[in-house]
């Protein structure tokens, strides 16, 4: 029997996919445009972006102006020792190879850690928990990371909930970006 995180997750995911173009394209640059006034506001430094997957905001056309901001950008790789994530420098020219659950990583990896990392959602809620895809890599390298990182969640409106009924090992994000504002 499915948990009703499990539910919900499932649920999210078939209606971020059932999406017109139009619809995606409509939220993904109210999204996109928010994030990036928010990054132009921060002082630059690493930023971990993720590649996106099933129906998730795509970020990476922000890359050129982020670049030239000062900002290094780097993507995670699942590390299978440890089930947490290493993050390895990237620009939109990086020869990219498939990595884990068929995701691109750079063919030739130099190691950083973020101080800001953008992080996708399926939902969240009030408190700016989040509700992933169940795996715990994002929940593991946050707490395994010994420096300060800026969380920043992606996501949309439509999986907001009051709560997400975090449990004891989430991490909550620092902020929230949807197409509707920043939380």
């Amino acid at each position: 029997m499915q948990t009703w995180r499990q539910q919900q997750r499932q649920r999210l995911i078939s209606e971020r996919q059932r999406l017109s173009s139009h619809e995606r394209q409509e939220i993904e640059q109210r999204c996109l445009t928010l994030i990036q006034q928010y990054l132009m506001a921060c002082e630059p430094g690493v930023l971990g972006l993720y590649w996106p997957i099933k129906g998730e905001i795509d970020c990476r056309s922000l890359a050129p102006a982020l670049i030239q901001r000062g900002w290094t950008l780097c993507v995670p790789i699942i590390n299978s020792e440890n089930k947490c994530l290493d993050f390895a420098v990237w620009t939109p020219d990086t020869p990219m190879m498939m990595g884990s659950w068929n995701i691109p990583i750079p063919e030739k990896q130099t190691l950083l850690i973020p101080d800001h990392f953008l992080i996708p959602l399926v939902g969240f809620d009030r408190q700016n928990f989040r509700l992933g895809y169940g795996g715990g890599y994002y929940d593991r390298t946050l707490a395994e990371i010994d420096k300060p990182m800026h969380t920043i969640g992606i996501g949309m409106e439509s999986g907001r909930f009051d709560s997400i009924q975090p449990q004891q090992w989430d991490m909550p994000m620092d902020k929230v970006i949807t197409e509707k504002g920043i939380q």
